[in-house]
């Protein structure tokens, strides 16, 4: 029996985004063992699949210390010989840069996924500057590279980061399971705008609360509300001070952080708001598009693949919350008829380009590719 290794920085992380893919290769008679830290995360807990293992890890997803970083890799070094793995799958900066270092001692194929070019790409503080290095050394180690847009596709070639022959684009992003993410009837005469991600500035929370504050004043019966996970270890993190204070104000209701949206996006009316200003393929827009949702969010990679503008959303520039509360009230000034267009659009759109098994096909030629 062949065995898969996945290693990520959260469990959540590889159980949420590669579940089916996970699955695939259980059922297909692979082994397969998850790699990740097991408590790092308080609100980002999940299940492991049937008749997955799982090898839990310490880390410190945002340390900078050296020294944990080495102990980090030490530890991912007695898990490979442990687990022998006949092909490697990593997610995620320190998976990537210490994985593909590791699996290259060890002499086992593997393949890497940069799933966006966050905060390490966007800073050109001294530690970044490591990092980038770091990770262009781990890259050089690793037999593929998989992508999820073609602007970081080009930004990575550009750098420098890998060999442009081992990159593999995800055209449709990691894919959703079209029959769980269903359609849902959204016909509401209610609007709820719903903002769906970790809370940090590079997400566009300070853009949504603006908007939230402009389309209040001439509709005080639209709600908004933001699910998403408290994060103080990322580098543009929003406080908690700050959401009690908004929340206080009555801005928004903030509702935490919630594993599986599924049952959320049942409610009826609901328009996906996401003015993030980098992104690799969000998932949150992925699954909005899948259940029927509208969709406003910014022009750029990895977001805009969402939207057929004015048919099932709107694209409007970064960093710009006036853009973004004239859109919200362009959908509110739509007919329910005009409404109901949006939301099939954004299903139709998700059957077009973002079907899992796509996804699969993929995985399933790198891993018989190098282990026949």
């Amino acid at each position: 029996m062949k065995t898969i290794l996945f290693c990520d920085n959260t469990l959540w992380g590889l159980v949420n985004f590669r579940g089916r893919v996970i699955e695939h290769f259980r059922d297909n008679g692979y082994r397969v063992v998850l790699c990740a830290p097991e408590k790092e995360d308080k609100q980002m807990r999940t299940t492991l699949p049937d008749g997955v293992g799982f090898e839990p890890i310490r880390m410190g997803r945002n340390s900078k210390n050296p020294i944990n970083d080495l102990r980090y890799m030490f530890r991912l070094y007695k898990i490979f010989r442990r687990v022998r793995p006949d092909y490697v799958f990593t997610y995620t900066i320190k998976p990537n840069i210490y994985g593909s270092l590791v699996a290259s001692w060890l002499k086992i194929p593997l393949t890497c996924m940069m799933a966006g070019m966050g905060y390490v790409f966007n800073n050109d503080g001294l530690a970044s500057r490591v990092a980038r290095r770091l990770y262009r050394i781990g890259l050089s180690h690793a037999q593929n590279v998989l992508l999820l847009n073609n602007d970081n596709r080009a930004r990575v070639v550009e750098m420098g980061m890998c060999d442009p022959n081992k990159i593999i684009l995800l055209q449709g992003g990691e894919g959703l399971d079209l029959q769980t993410f269903h359609y849902f009837d959204n016909e509401s005469s209610d609007v709820l705008f719903l903002f769906v991600g970790r809370l940090s500035w590079d997400k566009g929370y300070g853009e949504f609360v603006e908007a939230a504050k402009k389309v209040t004043v001439m509709n005080p019966e639209v709600t908004f509300n933001i699910y998403g996970s408290l994060d103080p270890s990322y580098p543009n993190n929003v406080s908690e001070d700050i959401v009690k204070s908004d929340t206080d104000a009555g801005i928004y209701e903030y509702k935490g952080f919630v594993p599986d949206m599924n049952e959320i996006y049942r409610r009826k009316g609901i328009v996906m708001v996401l003015p993030s200003y980098h992104e690799g393929m969000s998932r949150s827009l992925m699954e909005a598009c899948a259940v029927g949702k509208p969709i406003i969010t910014t022009n750029i990679a990895g977001c805009r693949e969402f939207v057929d503008d004015g048919i099932n959303g709107y694209l409007v520039p970064v960093k710009d919350s006036q853009a973004l509360a004239d859109a919200m009230m362009k959908y509110l000034a739509l007919a329910d008829d005009e409404k109901k267009k949006f939301s099939l659009a954004s299903r139709k759109h998700a059957e077009k380009y973002f079907d899992v098994n796509d996804v699969i096909r993929i995985y399933d030629e790198i891993v018989h590719d190098a282990i026949k």
